[in-house]
């Protein structure tokens, strides 16, 4: 007993010897039941085992546990399914998690890995949690000779050609939901008004000086594109002829849009970007960076305040990129 009790690494082991070396002193069941830290019944269950097997008896019998060792075979395999779909490994979900991850790696390695491992796994190999971007199966047919087209104007650009990176976005009153820092056991209420009350901002970046002009509205109509490419004739008079990189939403090429661009005799040009080309557009970074610091779980109870912090934000984001957006303080 006292050899076993020296060289198990098991728990169980290793108390079932102390109870029968407890035992064999002549100590009562409840006694050792105390000084072993178990249930009488326990101690009664060994005694039994002993008896009926001798120190076999005394084995841990339990599964043994699968191997958790992550090797680099291990590791680039986790990593591989990143690559693929579960649909590909037989499962229903169309997109990983954590826990299908570790199952499929334990299906064909043996090795078991919890959810936490698994997530520092992938960290580890510079595997982040995204949102996919919208593509078309059919490809756009010169898609590339136009997005070289624009590389070319933008690296053009000077004071009397200049050009700017144009959208629109969204402003809702009911706050857009976005993760946030709380504590354990609290979940953070972000309160709605209600009735929602939409506003909708147009800006032009100017690819050159990374300098914003906006301009705000109740509808998003061709009258709100418009009343940008005004103000962005106004903001830069002494340029010859001004470009804008845009989208090919309606409003961008309605027959008001067109009537209006056609009276200004060429001086502003519209360079449309292929379909589903958000990362093209600069401005929609902007966008994203405004509802992630001013729409995302606001507090404001009325859509003048909250249309002031959008301008406040815009105001201080200049130039973009090249701010540091994340620690904007409010103006004094």
């Amino acid at each position: 007993m006292q050899r076993l009790l020296k060289k198990t690494r098991s728990r169980i082991e290793a108390l079932r010897a102390r109870i029968l070396l407890l035992l064999d002193e002549g100590v009562v069941p409840g006694v050792v039941a105390e000084m072993a830290g178990c249930a009488r019944a326990t101690v009664y269950r060994t005694l039994y085992r002993f008896e009926d097997l001798g120190e076999d008896g005394l084995l841990d019998q339990r599964q043994q546990r699968p191997p958790s060792k992550v090797t680099a075979e291990v590791e680039q395999r986790l990593v591989g399914y990143i690559d693929g779909t579960p649909q590909g490994f037989g499962w229903q979900r169309t997109t990983w998690t954590l826990e299908l991850l570790a199952v499929q790696l334990t299906l064909d390695t043996g090795v078991r890995l919890s959810r936490s491992h698994v997530r520092n796994v992938l960290l580890a190999n510079q595997v982040r949690r995204g949102r996919p971007r919208v593509g078309l199966r059919i490809p756009v047919r010169g898609r590339r000779r136009i997005l070289n087209e624009i590389d070319r104007l933008v690296e053009r650009a000077d004071a009397e050609d200049e050009v700017f990176y144009v959208d629109e976005a969204d402003i809702d009153l009911n706050p857009r939901i976005g993760t946030t820092y709380m504590r354990r056991g609290k979940q953070l209420v972000v309160l709605t008004p209600g009735k929602n009350v939409k506003r909708y901002v147009a800006g032009g970046l100017n690819a050159r000086s990374g300098k914003v002009v906006h301009v705000a509205a109740e509808r998003k109509n061709s009258e709100l594109f418009l009343a940008l490419v005004d103000a962005l004739r106004r903001a830069y008079r002494r340029a010859r002829r001004i470009h804008l990189v845009l989208d090919n939403f309606i409003i961008h090429k309605s027959r008001r849009t067109l009537r209006h661009l056609a009276g200004l005799v060429g001086r502003v040009v519209l360079h449309f970007l292929p379909p589903y080309s958000p990362e093209s557009n600069i401005i929609e970074r902007l966008w994203k960076q405004l509802h992630d610091h001013v729409t995302r779980n606001h507090t404001h109870r009325a859509i003048e305040p909250l249309m002031e912090a959008v301008d406040e934000f815009i105001a201080g984001a200049q130039p973009f990129p090249g701010t540091q957006v994340s620690t904007l303080a409010h103006a004094a």
